[in-house]
Order: C-alpha cells, then sequence, then structure tokens
C-alpha cells in the first residue's frame, strides 16, 4: 500500500509541477523540456493516444492520461527498488 501511495504522490507533484511550468515558462522552455523528460513514459504515450485514438488534443484528457500512466510507472519502478533492495541486504 505504501509503494501506491508514494507513486500517487509521485505522479500528483509532476501532474502539478507541470500545469504550473505550462502555464508560466512554457512547455518549451529549459525546464518545461525536463519536466516532460522527468514525465516519461506519460507524456509520450498520452499525447500518442490522444493522436490516435482521439484524433485530435484535450489538454484536460492529456494531463489526466499522463498522471495514470505515469502513476502506474512509478508503481512499478518503486517495486523494482524494493525488491532490488531486499535482493542486495538478504544476501
Amino acid at each position: 500500500m505504501k509503494i501506491v501511495l508514494w507513486a500517487l504522490a509521485l505522479a500528483l507533484a509532476w501532474t502539478a509541477a507541470l500545469l504550473v511550468i505550462a502555464r508560466t515558462f512554457g512547455l518549451q522552455s529549459t525546464p518545461g523540456m525536463w519536466t516532460g523528460a522527468v514525465g516519461l513514459p506519460g507524456v509520450v504515450i498520452a499525447n500518442w493516444a490522444q493522436a490516435q485514438l482521439f484524433h485530435g488534443f484535450n489538454r484536460s484528457l492529456g494531463y489526466i492520461l499522463m498522471f495514470l500512466i505515469n502513476w502506474g510507472f512509478y508503481c512499478s519502478v518503486l517495486q523494482g527498488i524494493i525488491s532490488f533492495k531486499r535482493r542486495i541486504w538478504v544476501k
């Protein structure tokens, strides 16, 4: 349960940061580019899904898709880190 909550917090923080940066500096700025890079794979998959499945771009839907995709991705990354840590410390 801790992994899910930590991943939720990370995904929420990233989405909030992306929203603020998009409104202030813009997504084509250096902070916008770095935030997009940190948000992989959510940025890529959400934009691809909107272009291929919805044939357009809706900003709110994009942020929701990015959040959900990154939440799942961060859950798997955190689980991998914990598994790796346990494996090293057990031996």
